[in-house]
């Protein structure tokens, strides 16, 4: 009678550590697959970045005074101080 017990508990502990054993691969998967995106994600968010730090400078250099002025006069609008100094 004990026998059988002994053999129920150590089949059921050895059932117990084999299904941990392959929870712990499932997770390690998503873990490493997880990684995985979130490297392409910052990466994205890198180049992100980058392309929005050039458009800042576009934006700069397109609306800076220099170039404004330049498009009014192209346009046929006149600096008003300009014309109306002797």
């Amino acid at each position: 009678m004990i026998g059988k017990i002994k053999v129920k508990v150590v089949l059921a502990i050895a059932i117990l550590v084999i299904s941990l054993f392959f929870t712990q691969l499932v997770f390690a998967n998503g873990l490493s697959t997880g990684g995985l995106r979130l490297a392409e994600i910052e990466d994205d968010i890198k180049k992100l970045e980058a392309e929005n730090r050039i458009l800042k400078n576009q934006i700069a250099n397109e609306s800076s005074l220099a170039t404004l002025s330049a498009e009014a006069g192209d346009l046929g609008f006149k600096n008003y101080l300009q014309a109306t100094t002797p």
